[in-house]
């Protein structure tokens, strides 16, 4: 059986803007951590008007590209989720700061402990040195996933981590709609109001200096306070929709 096959029981997108330094070993990756597990998979790029030559190289290396022209990162991935096949879709940046074959394990354990969304856990696994600022790993993150955890009674650790995988046919009804970096949180709030089941592995984080990664779109304080202003809307609508 053709482990690329059109109807692929794990689909696996990246969001990408100029992602040329990084992307080819991300795709080889995950290809071949796919290949060894087993696993029948699709490999799609959501391309978000790179300039540079990630196009050429995602379709060097087997996978199918989807333009997104609307902004954001919650954007590419909203629509490149969208374009997926899979039974199971799985996502995380293309940044190189991620380890990709990881996914093959992620995509065993949501399976096996039949959940609808598993996120993978930076926070409680060994971290390489400057993969995370401190003001991120050590009070940003923690602080709002605290938040979430707190207004939606929704076990949340490591809300803005991008490397998660999930059952394609919950995608749509969790409605998302935002286009930047919040979209993580929006996520993870709204499977909480849908009542999706939810757990959390594991893993590793690294530098992108270190991987060959081009520097972060992130904007800390500006990211932060979209997150911030996300789960407090969505908190509070979900209120008035409880009450109708």
């Amino acid at each position: 059986m053709n482990k690329e096959q059109s109807v692929p029981e794990l689909s696996i997108v990246f969001p990408c803007l100029n992602e040329e330094a990084s992307l080819a070993r991300c795709l080889s990756t995950a290809r071949a951590a796919c290949q060894q597990a087993g696993v029948s998979f699709e490999l799609v790029v959501a391309d978000n008007g790179s300039t540079d030559n990630s196009i050429e190289i995602a379709r060097a290396e087997g996978a199918r590209v989807v333009p997104v022209e609307q902004k954001g990162y919650g954007s590419a991935l909203h629509h490149g989720i969208l374009a997926a096949q899979g039974t199971y879709v799985a996502f995380c940046d293309a940044d190189g700061s991620y380890p990709v074959e990881f996914f093959a394990e992620m995509w065993k354990r949501i399976k096996r402990e039949q959940v609808d969304l598993l996120l993978a856990n930076r926070l409680i696994a060994p971290m390489e040195k400057n993969a995370m600022p401190f003001l991120n790993r050590y009070a940003g993150t923690p602080v709002l996933s605290a938040l979430i955890r707190w207004l939606f009674s929704f076990p949340v650790y490591d809300c803005n981590s991008g490397m998660r995988i999930m059952r394609r046919d919950k995608y749509e009804a969790l409605g998302l709609k935002h286009t930047g970096m919040a979209y993580a949180s929006e996520m993870l709030c709204a499977a909480a109001i849908k009542g999706l089941s939810y757990k959390e592995c594991p893993m590793s984080h690294f530098s992108k200096d270190s991987r060959g990664g081009r520097p972060p779109h992130l904007n800390r304080w500006r990211d932060g306070w979209a997150h911030l202003c996300v789960i407090i809307k969505m908190f509070w609508e979900s209120k008035k929709e409880g009450k109708k």
